[in-house]
């Protein structure tokens, strides 16, 4: 009887067992996948800058490298293991779980030199996906916070190499979705997110879910343009400036067009990970690429990022906006271009100093020495162009500021030239890619150059003339002689680009390029001022000129350029990092004191060009000694010296 009793017992509590079983495995696999579809939900599409050609110079030519899970690099045979004291080289193809047993003193190290990366991690990246037929992925992860009632699905993108300012191996850029009011994924499911968060850099922008500037594909998946290279992830097709803000990072951030659209696969991550399990990689604390010195190393996995842990603290700091760089602008090198140039100059001398530093170090302060010494013999020709400027500065002035509307005049027809006959006819010809488009752009770059060389330099040389002959002339009459220029100035402009342009299309012949140019550069003065009358005799008398003088005078032309644009440059920066003012506004301050200090160029090498003449004429000697003479008024006006007119590079 205590048998049958046992028996029958083992036979309900089986049933009970079985019958229990499935209803707990339902509910785990539910939840499980309420959590899938979330991510699936809102799993972001992105938009990679479309290269121009494979292995091109980054940002400019594109995206190379797509979000692709991690497998990339696991279980992967040239993927090492190294100490990160002595770098010696622990394993090799680690697995998910071996490398989850490794410490925070190690690093991942792949083929290729991080800091002179050529096309090594483009061509690793292409051939070991498309060998394992990995497809574009985003990692997915969701935090919840049951007692304040709010949730965060964050999306963590893998990229292999970081070919930005600081080069490295491995990246991870992100975005969240917050839910204020929801703590499950069930909920989640039925409510749009409130805000939404882009990283960048150390830093991020934030965004209401209904803000205009948040795309939406298809209802719930956000659009996003991570920057070529660096991966910055934002929210417009356009190009960012970052100047270490918040840690927003230090450069120019361009996801601007062309680009093309990569639907993106959400791979969930558990809340709890298992070191044995296939997330397992998480827990590795050491560096996802090559130990370097600063921010050229690789970094941490997500699992050890603040945004990971706790992301409503980390994002705490983040800003609401992102500063466009405008497409175009008035006059001159505009201060956002001059600062993504010397962003990426920085970090080119920076890498090869920690490349070569002595030989990098010892070559900077060889070019500073002789920027130092040339910028010296060239300051009093520099002192002589302010007292000519100053003795008739409202007409020197006008013809300046007048060049502002011309620019925007030459800027409005370089725009309307990309989209319309015969530069649209390039564009289709070769499909709308991306090259065709750079193309077109390259063509039409010069045309505000073109205003300076036809208009505004010839006004600013016939004002000169005017005042040295002892009967200066009115703003609208400079300009009205400057035209009567156009055609034979036009005719020195196509000779000078017919032998520039194959010149600097072969490497080894850019030295005779500028050689070239330095030679030429008095062809303007030549004719305005009656040397030459035509394009062919301008050049020849700007070769006689320069003749036995033309490195120290090409210096001596580069300082004259640096003293009339950088003043501009540095206050349209300063107005936008410590003033804080609108990029538009910098810009514009920045173009008119481009316009205030141009003629200051135009003047000082055009006194250059009189002091290195060759057997002078009287007139010649009549307006070098007017020149002299203008100094000597203001030397007795101001009580300070000014040097006479003698040649600074004989």
């Amino acid at each position: 009887m205590k048998l049958v009793t046992r028996l029958l017992s083992l036979l309900i509590a089986s049933i009970l067992l079985l019958g229990l079983a499935p209803a707990s495995m339902f509910a785990q696999e539910s939840a499980e996948s309420l959590e899938q579809q979330l991510a699936d939900m809102y799993a972001p599409v992105t938009y990679l800058r479309t290269q121009a050609r494979q292995c091109g110079n980054v940002p400019e030519e594109g995206e190379p490298y797509t979000p692709l899970p991690v497998d990339l690099v696991l279980n992967n045979e040239r993927i090492l293991v190294r100490d990160e004291s002595t770098g010696e080289v622990i394993a090799n193809g680690p697995s998910a779980q071996e490398l989850a047993t490794y410490g925070p003193d190690t690093y991942l190290d792949f083929p290729g030199d991080s800091l002179r990366p050529g096309c090594t991690y483009e061509t690793d990246e292409r051939a070991w996906s498309a060998e394992q037929g990995l497809e574009p992925s985003v990692y997915a992860h969701i935090l919840t916070d049951p007692e304040n009632n709010r949730l965060i699905l964050q999306y963590w993108f893998y990229y292999y190499f970081n070919d930005w300012n600081n080069t490295h191996e491995s990246d991870w850029e992100g975005i969240l979705l917050f839910w204020d009011d929801v703590s499950t994924a069930e909920d989640a499911l039925s409510v749009a997110p409130d805000r939404v968060g882009y990283a960048q850099h150390g830093n991020g922008e934030l965004a209401n879910w209904g803000d205009s500037k948040v795309e939406i594909d298809d209802d719930t998946h956000p659009i996003t343009y991570p920057a070529a290279g660096s991966h910055a992830t934002f929210f417009g097709n356009n190009t960012y400036l970052a100047w270490g803000e918040r840690n927003s990072g230090f450069g120019c951030d361009m996801s601007s067009p062309p680009s093309h659209r990569v639907p993106l696969n959400a791979i969930l991550i558990p809340d709890e990970i298992d070191p044995d399990g296939e997330f397992a990689w998480l827990l590795y604390p050491g560096r996802w690429g090559e130990l370097q010195a600063g921010p050229y190393s690789g970094p941490v996995g997500p699992y050890y990022n603040a945004r990971f842990l706790d992301p409503w603290e980390a994002t705490d700091n983040w800003r609401p906006f992102s500063i466009v760089v405008p497409t175009s602008d008035t006059l001159g090198p505009s201060m956002t271009d001059a600062f993504c140039t010397i962003a990426s100059t920085s970090s080119r001398v920076f890498l090869n100093i920690l490349i070569n530093p002595l030989l990098m170090l010892s070559t900077l302060v060889v070019i500073i020495g002789v920027l130092a010494y040339f910028t010296r013999r060239a300051w009093p020709v520099f002192k002589q162009a302010i007292a000519l400027y100053r003795s008739e500065w409202k007409l020197f002035t006008g013809i300046g500021l007048l060049s502002i509307p011309i620019g925007i005049v030459f800027n409005l027809l370089q725009q309307w030239m990309v989209g319309h006959q015969p530069l649209k006819f390039v564009v289709d010809y070769l499909d709308n890619t991306g090259g065709a488009a750079l193309t077109a752009v390259l063509m039409v770059s010069g045309v505000q150059q073109l205003a300076m060389v036809l208009l505004i330099a010839p006004a600013l040389l016939i004002a000169a003339k005017s005042v040295l002959e002892g009967h200066p002339v009115t703003v609208v009459d400079a300009y009205k002689g400057a035209l009567a220029y156009v055609k034979p100035l036009g005719l020195a402009v196509l000779i000078a680009i017919a032998v520039l342009f194959p010149l600097v299309l072969i490497t080894v012949l850019i030295p005779v390029a500028i050689w070239f140019a330095v030679r030429g550069h008095f062809f303007m003065q030549s004719m305005v001022f009656d040397h030459a009358d035509t394009p062919r005799a301008s050049f020849r008398q700007s070769f006689r000129t320069v003749q036995g003088h033309w490195w120290k005078i090409g210096f001596s032309l580069l300082v004259f350029d640096l003293l009339a644009v950088l003043p501009g440059i540095l206050v349209g920066f300063g107005l936008l990092t410590i003033g804080r003012t609108a990029v538009g506004f910098a810009n514009g301050i920045s173009s008119v004191f481009y316009a205030l200090l141009i003629p200051l160029s135009v003047l000082s090498v055009t006194i250059l060009y009189f002091k290195n003449l060759k057997s002078p004429t009287e007139k010649d000697a009549a307006l070098v000694a007017k020149i002299d003479e203008i100094a000597q008024e203001q030397r007795g006006n101001d009580g300070n010296d000014v040097a006479p007119a003698i040649s600074p590079i004989a």
